[in-house]
């Protein structure tokens, strides 16, 4: 019978194919290629179906000739060292017309089965051999719902907000050598969820705007985390992450006021949550009317950098203000770099962000003056001395600013060679805070 099961894939060419994600369900139909019991299918990269299987193996298909019908449990990976994987999958795109976009391929899958069955046969095997053992089953089931929830609170972009956080400590550790480790690793964690809490309202209300559903111009940095769109969330999963997120901040937040000195953490407190839900939260949508570079700059400079600074010393100064800035302006530009490749979702949905209101060419000026301007601030507060000679080593940053802003005015118009200084932007932040943070903390601990 299981050669009749095969004789059957084999004289057939397309499938039904159920994956899921959270118990959110994705139905497709593709081409496919039979070797015995073994299927090889292709779908574009980003797709609901890929990143589906990317985080969950299981899948449900159905294979049905018009008389009979195949049902097919299996376990699908994204593989890539077929000896036939290049005519497989122009064969299959061909079939499926599936294209390349962007910097997303073509992935070929191969499905083996754990169960088959064709209820006019009376037939029913099971492939007790392709399943993983409990326990295996159960760790890989925890490994990939940490890459799930790492993916969609894009955890590489709260780096830059912990940046920030060191770089207030390390005012405080300048001023007085006062370094409260429960108060910096408590800082780092509320950071952490807020910027969390952030995105995920911003992937939640982009959603609801549509402004992820007609951009098509994605890249590693850009167009949100496409959670939603590919099924790997729900709207009310991504609703509930920002919640228990803001539980956590707030949390967090109403201890430190509570402990230290003053209500400035509660005031700041309520001016960053005001400022993070109506980013792009309804009513305000603040990204609607000019003020979304003003948000940013705000709460991810002043904000974090003089509240991380007031943890540790409990008293007003002027030097963590001035030094948020410098941290403000550049996650200012990690943001402004994004907008590049986000121009006619960002138009479409009604945003008004500076690339929409002057165009992608006067911005790439725009960000060169931004950025060069975070490194005259740096040598004027060094010349002031509110800043340590030191802090000059924060100008090795320069090796990463320099390819951001050859590339941001030769690209501006060109989505995809702009990919390069997106990441040389966030890794300029990264680098710039922190060297500028290890030159406070030397010259306090040397001098």
């Amino acid at each position: 019978m299981l050669e009749k099961a095969e004789k059957f894939l084999k004289a057939n060419n397309s499938l039904l194919i159920a994956s899921s994600s959270y118990n959110n369900p994705n139905l497709s139909k593709c081409s496919y290629v039979s070797e015995g019991t073994t299927l090889i299918i292709a779908g574009e990269q980003n797709s609901s179906l890929i990143e589906q299987i990317r985080f969950n193996p299981k899948v449900e298909i159905i294979v049905n000739d018009g008389e009979n019908t195949l049902k097919y449990v299996g376990r699908a990976k994204i593989f890539n060292n077929h000896p036939n994987q290049e005519k497989l999958i122009e064969e299959l795109s061909q079939k499926d017309n599936l294209e390349i976009k962007g910097i997303y391929c073509i992935d070929l899958v191969q499905i083996i089965p754990t169960e088959i069955s064709v209820i006019q046969w009376d037939y029913y095997q099971e492939f007790k051999e392709n399943k993983p053992s409990i326990l295996k089953d159960f760790f890989c089931s925890i490994t990939k719902t940490v890459n799930i929830w790492v993916k969609g609170l894009r955890l590489p972009f709260i780096s830059v907000s912990v940046a920030a956080v060191v770089v207030g400590t390390a005012v405080a550790y300048y001023e007085s050598k006062n370094f409260d480790w429960l108060y910096f690793l408590l800082a780092v964690i509320g950071i952490s969820a807020f910027h969390a809490c952030a995105d995920l309202l911003n992937d939640f209300f982009d959603h609801l705007s549509r402004n992820d559903e007609v951009n098509e111009k994605l890249t590693p940095f850009s167009g949100g985390s496409r959670m939603i769109q590919n099924k790997l969330f729900s709207t009310t999963r991504t609703l509930a992450g920002a919640i228990v997120a803001f539980l956590i901040t707030l949390g967090i937040g109403l201890y430190i006021n509570f402990t230290v000195a003053g209500n400035i953490i509660l005031y700041i407190g309520i001016g960053g949550t005001f400022l993070g839900i109506f980013y792009v939260g309804k009513p305000i949508k603040l990204a609607n009317f000019g003020f979304a570079e003003l948000a940013i700059f705000l709460s991810f400079g002043p904000a974090i950098v003089f509240g991380s600074y007031y943890i540790q010393e409990e008293k007003f100064s002027w030097v963590p203000i001035y030094a948020s800035i410098i941290v403000g302006l550049l996650i200012l530009l990690v943001l402004f770099v994004n907008q590049f490749p986000d121009y006619e979702a960002d138009k479409e949905s009604g945003r008004r962000n500076i690339v929409v209101l002057v165009g992608r060419e006067i911005s790439s000026i725009l960000f060169i003056i931004f950025l060069s301007l975070t490194y005259v601030i740096l040598i004027v507060f060094i010349i002031l001395q509110v800043l340590p000679y030191l802090s000059l080593i924060t100008l090795l940053s320069l090796v990463f600013a320099v390819r951001a802003m050859i590339t941001i005015r030769k690209y501006y118009d060109n989505y995809l060679a702009m990919i390069p200084a997106q990441a040389m932007t966030i890794l300029t932040t990264l680098v710039y805070t922190l060297l500028l943070a290890v030159s406070l903390f030397v010259t306090a601990t040397v001098w």
